[in-house]
């Protein structure tokens, strides 16, 4: 999903993106770290509570912005949900991040994305730590993020 106030520019032109993420989320920070890490003056991070002001301008809820992925670009563009990985990943220089374009993983990842990004905080950490390896550990002191789920 694309939310912009301009009017729509190519992927191909964006030269960096802010990435607004939970850091409360051990995926989400995880992950966040490791994009910004591979090309950090292409990604800056921005955890939701410190952006929430500018989110909120842009009409995302504190409640959506929590749980969904929102991208801005330096041309002032709004992504969100898949929109928002697939920019990630290619901003990142992800060597495979184009085949969340193909034809029957984009809308499979469309698909399944709210789901995922709804219930990230059920996927157990032996998961994430299958996925990432030790970088887990770095995202999130001992692991664990400074929120619990129940208390955000």
């Amino acid at each position: 999903m694309i939310i912009s106030s301009k009017e729509n520019h190519s992927i191909s032109e964006v030269a960096a993106i802010t990435m607004y993420y939970d850091d409360s989320c051990v995926l989400c920070s995880t992950e966040a770290h490791g994009m910004q890490t591979r090309r950090p003056k292409a990604i800056k991070l921005m955890p939701v509570e410190h952006g929430i002001d500018e989110l909120q301008e842009a009409g995302f809820s504190r409640v959506d912005a929590m749980t969904y992925l929102c991208v801005k670009t330096d041309q002032g563009e709004w992504y969100t949900h898949m929109d928002a990985v697939r920019l990630l990943y290619k901003m990142g220089g992800v060597k495979w991040a184009s085949v969340l374009y193909l034809p029957i993983i984009k809308p499979f990842g469309d698909f399944i994305y709210p789901t995922v990004a709804r219930n990230r905080y059920r996927i157990p950490n032996w998961i994430i730590t299958l996925i990432y390896g030790k970088a887990v550990t770095q995202a999130c002191t001992n692991g664990v993020c400074k929120i619990a789920p129940d208390k955000r």
